[in-house]
């Protein structure tokens, strides 16, 4: 669902939200997508823990620790690490850092 992730960072949430109303159906990555629009990013992480996108999962973790969720940022610190990650490694124990 990488379009969610370009359309929060360039600011496009809106748009992004009304393409997916058009949309007569649903599915677990509209739900994501639309979780991500609205920056809620630990229903967006659950969802995408469901699907079985761990870069995804782990993304929305990381942006829940940026808004002050140290759970969500442990969690994505685990699965950084896991893969060798370490921008996110480091990102993320900057966050750590800065919110002790």
């Amino acid at each position: 669902m990488g379009l969610c992730w370009i359309a929060e960072h360039l600011g496009r949430r809106e748009r992004f939200l009304a393409a997916l109303g058009s949309q007569a159906f649903g599915t677990l990555w509209r739900d994501a997508g639309r979780a991500v629009a609205l920056e809620d990013f630990g229903r967006a992480a659950e969802l995408f823990a469901h699907i079985g996108s761990l870069p995804d999962e782990a993304h929305a973790r990381l942006r829940a620790g940026q808004a002050g969720d140290r759970e969500q940022l442990q969690r994505a610190l685990a699965f950084y690490r896991s893969v060798g990650a370490t921008r996110y490694v480091r990102e993320g124990e900057a966050l750590l850092a800065a919110s002790a």
